[in-house]
């Protein structure tokens, strides 16, 4: 079923792709720069707004006491919280470079320049909490840094048998979107190319690298093992 939807999806991507090239369908990113900068710059200070929320919130209901199945729930609900957070930071983090890159591309306003690498640090500081709270909720534990060159693996060991099959999950099915997003970035790109006669190869070329470096680096790590 699974293999159903996303043939699907690709199929309407493509047909969606094949009607705009056949209409000479083009979008001129420079016209719209202001606009995409200021949405993508409200966007970003919502996401950090709601993260700051989350934050106060776990520290809160880590300090809330609880017996049994309350203390059960909290600890899930802090759990939930906290991955929120953790995907709103990573988020405006990402979003902060995007726009600070179509500021530098577009020639924007230099006070535009200023807002996107204030963002961005302000999503890094954030980042920062993300070691905190987890600090904070599991105390008895060694976290390791995120600037730890060992990190995957240090996280690994700390984590009960349960959080890792939650992990090891979670990250199978991030390297699979992964796989399938890139070949579909490669696709819309080169599409794009055709469309509007402006090269897009030297970003296909860099899509295609790091496929090939996801790749190569899952298929090696277990392959070694």
């Amino acid at each position: 079923m699974k293999t159903v939807i996303q043939i699907l999806i690709c199929a309407a991507i493509g047909f969606i792709v094949s009607i705009s090239m056949l209409k000479n369908f083009t979008f001129d990113f420079f016209k719209y720069a202001d606009i995409i900068v200021l949405t993508l710059l409200i966007i970003i200070f919502i996401l950090l707004v709601v993260s700051f929320i989350l934050f106060r919130q776990v520290k809160k209901l880590h300090h809330t006491e609880a017996d049994g199945d309350a203390e059960d729930e909290a600890d899930l609900l802090i759990y939930k919280k906290y991955t929120d957070f953790n995907f709103f930071v990573q988020s405006s983090m990402v979003l902060s470079v995007l726009v600070l890159c179509t500021t530098l591309i577009t020639l924007q306003n230099i006070f535009f320049v200023i807002l996107a690498i204030f963002t961005m640090i302000l999503s890094y500081l954030f980042t920062m909490f993300m070691t905190n709270l987890i600090q904070l909720i599991y105390p008895e534990r060694q976290i390791p840094k995120i600037s730890d060159s060992n990190y995957a693996e240090k996280l690994l060991d700390i984590s009960d048998d349960g959080e890792k099959h939650v992990m090891l999950i979670g990250f199978y099915k991030s390297y699979h979107l992964l796989n399938v997003a890139l070949f579909i970035a490669i696709v819309l790109s080169t599409f794009y190319s055709i469309s509007t006669n402006h090269s897009q190869l030297f970003s296909i070329i860099a899509m295609c690298i790091v496929l090939i470096i996801v790749n190569g680096k899952y298929c090696f790590s277990i392959r070694n093992k």
